[in-house]
């Protein structure tokens, strides 16, 4: 994975918890990743992994907030 790539992904990783989504996530090696969960499970995954998670994660969030159903805690523009 690129620089690139993994900033973008340690990005939305990082939304993701300051939405309240997860817990917390580390890079716990140079190819591999672990998000916790609320209910306290968690996931060890390569990269190719955690980043289909993400983007599904991710889509859904972006769904909830363009339907209305959540609003998001950082502020638009």
């Amino acid at each position: 994975m690129s620089c690139l790539e993994h900033e973008n992904l340690a990005a939305m990783l990082d939304v993701l918890v300051y939405e309240n989504v997860l817990l917390a996530w580390s890079l716990e090696r140079p190819d591999g990743y672990e998000v916790v969960l609320h209910d306290g499970d968690s996931m060890m995954m390569t990269c190719e992994q955690v980043e289909m998670w993400v983007l599904g994660a991710f889509a859904t969030y972006l769904a909830f907030i363009d339907h209305g159903r959540i609003t998001p805690r950082i502020l638009g523009g």
